[in-house]
């Protein structure tokens, strides 16, 4: 995450609580410590306000990156594990750490401007058969402002429509609208597969897995059927195992 993220840590860190928003419990982090596997030391790329670090044994070297000195605070406080440093993840860090067992970014690498820097800088920061785990919004059919739900009436479908995919976009978010007055604003990088797959290349990195993960919640009333078939068959989010070649 981005130093932008300062005026909305307060509303993030309500959002995600110390264990994680509903997502986070449910679906992901589950998932993040099935691949990750057996590890003894983790670097976390846009750690946010460290949720990751809270589910981690105490006897694993975990430190934390992001540059929103806010959300680094907020780490700080709420983890009783880890070391948390304010720093860009596109850019050399300031830590003396080296050879980690593993990498990851957490929904964090779909807010960073310079996602190809930031997997490089993580690659270089990996042992070799050290493994980068990206999760992200799938970056196929959850793209701000480009994505949305629709209805086929006649079959009783509903369906993802995307206006717009192989373009790299900046695209605005306003990260609590309800908010009274004017409501603080980030901003999510979209970039298709052909970018994500070409910068771990880049970066001597070789994908491993890829998998796909579908909401786990279901709806009640007349449209459950139809919402719930849709939930099974379009993926929140998308996650990518990469190893640091021998």
């Amino acid at each position: 995450m981005t130093k932008n993220w300062d005026p909305s840590e307060s509303w993030y860190t309500a959002c995600v609580g110390e264990k994680g928003h509903y997502y986070h419990q449910a679906v992901v982090l589950p998932n993040v410590f099935r691949l990750l596997g057996k590890f003894s030391s983790l670097l976390d790329l846009g750690c946010g306000q460290g949720v990751l670090a809270r589910q981690i044994s105490k006897d694993t070297e975990y430190v934390g990156i992001d540059q929103s000195k806010a959300l680094i605070a907020s780490a700080k406080k709420l983890s009783k594990h880890g070391k948390f440093i304010v720093a860009d993840a596109a850019e050399e860090l300031p830590i003396e750490e080296d050879g980690f067992d593993r990498a990851a970014f957490i929904l964090s690498l779909q807010n960073m401007e310079n996602g190809k820097a930031a997997i490089g800088v993580a690659a270089k920061k990996l042992k070799k058969g050290g493994k980068l785990l990206l999760v992200l919004n799938h970056p196929c059919f959850r793209i701000p402002r480009q994505s949305g739900w629709g209805v086929e009436e006649q079959k009783k479908l509903q369906y993802r429509k995307i206006e717009s995919y192989m373009s790299a976009q900046k695209i605005p978010i306003q990260t609590n609208p309800g908010q009274k007055g004017q409501s603080p604003t980030t901003y999510s990088y979209h970039h298709s597969l052909t970018d994500i797959s070409a910068w771990l290349k880049a970066a001597g990195l070789f994908i491993e897995t890829i998998e796909e993960w579908c909401s786990d919640k279901k709806s009640e009333g007349a449209k459950a059927k139809m919402e719930d078939r849709a939930r099974k068959e379009i993926p929140l989010f998308m996650a990518i195992l990469a190893v640091r070649g021998e």
